[in-house]
């Protein structure tokens, strides 16, 4: 198990067979008869056309977000750490190391998200499908992507198996495991960076899909040559999106431009241009873009009636955050989403269009283009402890700040008493070493519960902020993770509990409880082991008095004569035991007198008395039951009579029942005959 803060990553984690139907055959030899095989039936289940919302852990960038996001691949997390490879993605019974799941990035207009589509027409007609009844749902999403745009932003089937692997965390690292049960996670990347356009300055909205792959390993684009040097406008080359259908293809349709002769797109830019070395990308692509005469973007918006959907982005994050509220969210997020995404390429490609089951999707938008690599590149550390110097003959902007050597500049802040004051603050970034608080350097500095015990008064009488302001934005940042939130809740709830039940047992327990600085002590051993040493130490009071191994038990209550009683219940007369054992001796007394048995050895009992035995007792039994049912009270006759005693009582005038029991034969005559 790998410690808090790192993981373990591994290639894949193959399962033992692939997802499918079964038959598993049983046979039994060398035994002496024929034993017919036995046939089970087994289905192993696996994801095909959705994936269960349960095995998604995580995604980035996160659904509906807008940023910077043209530095890191998109990905998305499952818990299953199989789950990449429980299907052939060539159609195959055996398992394979190529994963048959993929995640593609595809940008507004170059791809189709489908509405709810049976599963059977949601990969591409004539794809041979392993046992294509094995569907987990009746209906799913497809991507309708032609083969030109496959080719230009599918990752090749050679880099499958790079995209996708397994992760190995301690579940206990709330940030890494992020609330998994085992602590294996499958991550599948994706094979295409998010990147801002640019060239033409504008944001760029992207849906991720996770796609399968089944059948359609041939379609994937061949493995290119390797390059020396990435540019991310190549990344971003529409110009595959030109070459459709320059006639007006559906691509340039949503992008609304039909006209490519004086087009320059964003890579022939970048390829026609000489980039001078450490020039920003912002700044080389404006450059560009003025020297580059007439420059008319790919994205010719202006020219279609209704609006672009390059411009549609931002009110489609803001439609997801509406629809968000509502109580049919999990329908309406998702197919706002998609909106974008929505147009019937297969109605207007000249070239084959291809279908990709989809088993989750996902949309954000790039609107920043700000990587760090551009930002540390663009960086004026001059700023950091002086003020640039202006050009001769700049008119002045005003009062110029206040900076000081040390990287410190005065702010203007107003206390929590209103009153407004000059304050420094100091960023992280300064231009020189710096010393820390602590006298040692390997001690560390001391803990801080709050932003105001970092507040410092310097000699010049103003406060220095930057400490205070460093905890509390990193406390803010901290909070804004949904995963701390939860673990701090956790933790609270868990120390909430452990201190209820502490305070609990301090009050009954009859000694001290250990402290809860030093050392952790399992309280609940504790408790016992003293629990136990408490009741040894006063076994009369808490646990009571010895029991002998055996005791004679309860005493018998006996009335009268001992003897007598014996004798009557064996059915003897005592006094002539007594006479005859004066005689001859106690035991030739006892042997001599016969005792009375109801039946002798093989004897049948004599009906007549077994009927009136369960008579007596059966009248005995109900007269015990009405007793209790119906107890007498003194002063009051009862209504119930009983049948036997029907003579004694008031004779009730003759009902049908009596009239049936007066008609019926005499059984007894029947027994009586011979």
């Amino acid at each position: 198990m790998p410690k808090t803060g790192h993981f373990i990553l591994h290639s894949n984690v193959m399962p033992p067979v692939t997802a499918g139907r079964y038959e598993l055959v049983t046979e039994q030899v060398d035994l002496p008869f024929d034993v017919e095989p036995e046939h089970t039936h087994v289905q192993i289940a696996a994801p095909r056309y959705t994936m269960p919302t349960d095995q998604i852990l995580s995604s980035f960038p996160p659904a509906n977000a807008e940023g910077a996001f043209g530095d890191r691949l998109p990905q998305i997390v499952l818990k299953r750490r199989t789950l990449p490879w429980e299907r052939n993605p060539a159609g195959l019974v055996q398992t394979s190391e190529t994963p048959w799941l993929a995640l593609v990035v595809v940008a507004e207009g170059e791809a189709t998200l489908s509405t709810a589509t049976a599963a059977r027409d949601c990969v591409t007609a004539g794809t041979t499908l392993l046992d294509p009844d094995d569907k987990d749902v009746e209906q799913g999403l497809y991507l309708a992507v032609t083969e030109t745009v496959v080719k230009k932003i599918f990752p090749c089937q050679e880099d499958l198996p790079l995209l996708a692997h397994v992760r190995e965390v301690d579940v206990n690292d709330t940030e890494l495991a992020n609330g998994d049960d085992d602590g294996w996670l499958a991550v599948v990347l994706a094979n295409r960076l998010p990147v801002f356009d640019d060239a033409a300055g504008k944001a760029v909205r992207y849906m991720a899909c996770l796609v399968n792959l089944e059948g359609q390993l041939e379609a994937l684009p061949k493995p290119l040559p390797p390059v020396a040097s990435f540019e991310f406008a190549l990344a971003q080359d529409w110009s595959v999106l030109a070459s459709v259908a320059p006639g007006g293809g559906p691509d340039l349709h949503v992008l609304g431009n039909a006209q490519l002769g004086n087009v320059v797109l964003p890579a022939a830019a970048g390829l026609q241009g000489q980039r001078p070395p450490g020039a920003a990308g912002a700044a080389f692509a404006a450059a560009g873009a003025a020297q580059a005469k007439p420059v008319v973007s790919i994205d010719g918006a202006a020219k279609m009636d209704q609006p672009a959907v390059s411009k549609q982005w931002s009110s489609a994050t803001q439609k997801v955050a509406a629809v968000a509220l509502d109580p049919d969210a999990k329908r309406l997020v998702r197919d706002t989403m998609a909106q974008g995404f929505r147009f019937p390429i297969e109605a207007y490609a000249i070239e084959k269009v291809l279908r990709f089951p989809v088993l989750a999707h996902w949309s954000f938008t790039t609107n920043e283009g700000a990587t760090f690599e551009k930002l540390m590149q663009e960086l004026d550390v001059g700023l950091l402890g002086s003020v640039a110097e202006l050009p001769p003959n700049t008119p002045a902007a005003g009062a110029r700040p206040e900076v000081v050597q040390t990287g410190h500049i005065g702010l203007g802040h107003r206390t929590r008493r209103g009153d407004p004051v000059q304050a420094w603050y100091r960023g992280p970034c300064v231009p020189f070493p710096t010393a820390r608080d602590s006298t040692s350097k390997d001690e560390p500095l001391a803990l801080a519960h709050s932003a105001d015990q970092l507040r410092r008064v310097i000699p010049d009488g103003r406060e220095d902020l930057a400490l205070a302001a460093a905890f509390e934005i990193g406390r803010l940042l901290a909070l804004s993770q949904l995963s701390v939130v939860s673990a701090l809740l956790r933790f609270r709830g868990e120390q909430f509990g452990a201190g209820r039940v502490r305070e609990v047992l301090a009050q009954l327990l009859p000694f001290d409880l250990p402290g809860l600085a030093g050392e952790r002590v399992d309280m609940g051993r504790f408790v016992a082991l003293e629990v136990l040493n408490v009741l040894s130490k006063n076994t009369d009071r808490m646990i009571g008095p010895l029991r002998p191994v055996a005791d004679p038990g309860r005493p018998l209550r006996v009335s009268g004569d001992l003897d007598q009683l014996i004798a009557t219940g064996l059915g003897f007369d005592l006094a002539a035991l007594r006479k005859r054992a004066d005689a001859v001796g106690v035991l030739s007394a006892l042997e001599q007198t016969s005792v009375p048995v109801a039946l002798q050895p093989g004897q049948a009992p004599n009906e007549k008395l077994v009927v009136t035995a369960l008579q007596a007792a059966l009248q005995g039994e109900l007269q015990r039951t009405l007793g209790v049912a119906a107890p007498a009270v003194p002063g009051v006759v009862p209504d119930v009579v009983i049948r036997g005693a029907r003579g004694r009582a008031a004779a009730p005038p003759p009902d049908a029942l009596d009239a049936l029991i007066a008609g019926a034969p005499a059984d007894d005559d029947e027994e009586d005959r011979p």
